[in-house]
């Protein structure tokens, strides 16, 4: 019915143009005419808003249609102009309906069309909509291009302009419109993001699983899966994948691959992500006859791509541009420094740019504490796991790791000082690291890009950052300090409320205890008190201060040359400690 109710309202107002171009201004002395299409109009108009409510396409065509033949007799001068180009206005008011719905939280005027075929657990999506929501405005984009071929003039010849006007407008209408239709929606329903939606019975879901197939997960799966569903709905029904599709079969099938036996709310809680299904299994809550495999991938296969495409790209930005972490000005008050390295303090270069920081920290209001690790009693970690397991949250090992665990949680902002020894932190400071376990529990997360991580013990406590402070005595950081990078870049990702918030990395760090290098020791100093009072001040640390300490101010090759003369004069530790600087 209300495709005929369209068909009326289209044929009154093609009839109308028909007549107008024929007898153009003169059809208002065709009274019994018009007045004739007008009623009809308005009849087909009123019939449609009772019985339909919301048949943008009628009320648009015919509201517009009906203003345009009043206004040949009330207002004659808007009335000539309509009559002039009725299939101009017949396309403006497809260009309305094809916008205006959605700007006015309304349901474009596809969905109606698109409904034909889908349940409507599926038409019931958010995701269903946001598709129709860009086809309504593609076709808003298609009904615009005819009107404007509409109202072209392309010939001083009557009757080829009034051919050439009504006929071009069609072929974008029947090109990108057919793709609009056709081809369009199965496209975008792997692309555009929703959120998950949550079904209200097991009937809807099971009816719309087939049209949420993800099928590049598919590729590849031949399955039958039978479920068998008590509770508050008995259902029983089989699920076959194969060649890429999924269709849904009521009943019991002889053979299935898989068959799932559950409470039906259960299931449905489990497929709605309530619960755990894994951990609903391991309670015996439901069961599960013949090949368990499926159930690995039953998640993925009926997961939307356009999550997995998201996280692909995610990744990759997160590999290119590495974003650290900021906080509000004024958050750290409470920074403890953890020294891994095991010289004396006036030697080392590492300690030199952490004592730096702590000046401009100090500075800035901030309580710094500093630990040495190598004065410290740390016996390295077991691996016994007593710390998630016999007494969760505390070590069998009663060292000075118990205190150090604490001050380390409870700080705003940790520093990890270590040298580079062969390529990564020190074992003092390695062993610190391993012995930081228990501020974790041993279950799974997992974080915005899907990797997966333990969950912090003490949430309660808050977030908090980490800076990372190291000298190496190559000129580049690339090459060099790569895995211990990696090893706090994984200790960021791994860590659900410590994030990293800058790195500074001394190269070609024996060099600037030379007194001809005075000038890269004094900008190192100055960029590394000014980080210390930034991150208090500011709650961040800029890339431009983090990539002071790796600039050198000569070339490689000069580098490597003066490297090679310094140690080749070199007799032993003696010699070495005796005759370099120490740096004041």
């Amino acid at each position: 019915m209300k495709l005929i109710n369209r068909i009326i309202a289209l044929t009154l107002v093609m009839t109308f143009n028909i007549i107008a171009q024929v007898k153009h201004y003169e059809v208002r002395e065709l009274y019994l005419i018009v007045i004739g299409i007008l009623g009809l109009l308005i009849i087909n108009l009123i019939v449609n808003i009772v019985k339909y409510k919301k048949d943008f396409i009628t009320i648009g065509i015919s509201t517009i249609s009906i203003i345009g033949i009043i206004s040949i007799y009330l207002f004659p001068i808007l009335g000539e102009i309509y009559v002039k180009n009725v299939i101009a206005f017949f396309y403006l008011s497809l260009l309305l309906i094809a916008l205006l719905p959605q700007l006015f939280n309304q349901e474009p005027f596809t969905i109606e069309i698109s409904k034909g075929g889908y349940p409507e657990s599926v038409t019931k999506t958010e995701q269903f909509l946001n598709i129709n929501i860009l086809i309504a405005y593609l076709w808003a984009l298609i009904f615009l291009m005819a009107l404007v071929l509409t109202i072209i003039p392309y010939s001083s010849d009557k009757l080829l302009n009034t051919i050439l006007s009504t006929a071009l407008p069609i072929i974008p209408q029947v090109t990108i419109g057919i793709f609009a239709a056709v081809r369009l929606p199965k496209y975008l329903m792997g692309r555009v993001k929703a959120k998950p939606y949550k079904f209200e019975s097991i009937e809807d879901m099971f009816m719309a699983m087939p049209y949420g197939l993800n099928k590049s997960e598919a590729k590849g799966v031949d399955t039958l899966v039978q479920f068998c569903l008590m509770g508050k709905e008995k259902v029983e029904g089989y699920f076959t994948i194969k060649d890429q599709i999924c269709t849904y079969t009521k009943g019991k099938h002889k053979n299935p691959v898989t068959k799932i036996i559950s409470d039906s709310k259960l299931w449905l809680d489990i497929s709605n992500g309530d619960i755990s299904g894994d951990e609903e299994y391991l309670k015996g809550n439901y069961q599960v006859e013949g090949d368990m495999s499926i159930l690995l991938t039953f998640g993925k296969l009926f997961a939307p791509p356009s999550s997995t495409i998201k996280e692909k790209k995610i990744k990759k930005n997160k590999r290119e541009v590495f974003e650290y972490k900021k906080f509000e000005p004024k958050k750290i008050k409470n920074i403890v420094i953890f020294d891994g390295g095991p010289r004396n303090n006036k030697f080392s270069k590492t300690t030199f740019m952490t004592d730096n920081f702590t000046k401009g920290a100090i500075e800035a209001g901030a309580n710094v504490e500093y630990i040495k690790l190598s004065k410290m009693d740390i016996k390295n970690c077991s691996g016994c796991y007593n710390c998630w397991t016999k007494t969760p949250g505390e070590c069998i090992y009663k060292d000075d790791m118990t205190e150090l665990r604490r001050k380390y949680r409870e700080a705003d902002l940790v520093v990890f000082s270590s040298p580079l020894y062969i390529f990564n932190v020190t074992g003092t400071m390695k062993t610190f690291m391993d012995r930081l376990l228990p501020i974790m529990k041993p279950y799974m997360l997992s974080d915005k890009y899907g990797n997966t991580l333990h969950p912090d013990r003490f949430p309660e406590l808050g977030e908090q950052g980490f800076l990372v402070f190291s000298s190496g005595g190559f000129p580049e950081v690339e090459h060099n300090f790569d895995g211990l990078k990696a090893m706090y870049h994984g200790w960021n990702s791994h860590s659900e409320n410590a994030h990293l918030m800058g790195e500074f990395y001394l190269t070609a760090s024996e060099i600037i205890v030379q007194p001809v290098y005075s000038k890269r020791r004094e900008l190192i100093s100055e960029a590394c008190q000014k980080a210390g009072k930034q991150v208090v001040e500011d709650g961040y640390i800029s890339q431009e201060l983090m990539d002071v300490p790796s600039k050198l101010n000569i070339t490689k090759e000069i580098f490597k040359s003066q490297a090679d003369m310094f140690w080749s004069t070199m007799d032993g530790k003696k010699a070495y400690l005796s005759s370099v600087p120490r740096i004041k």
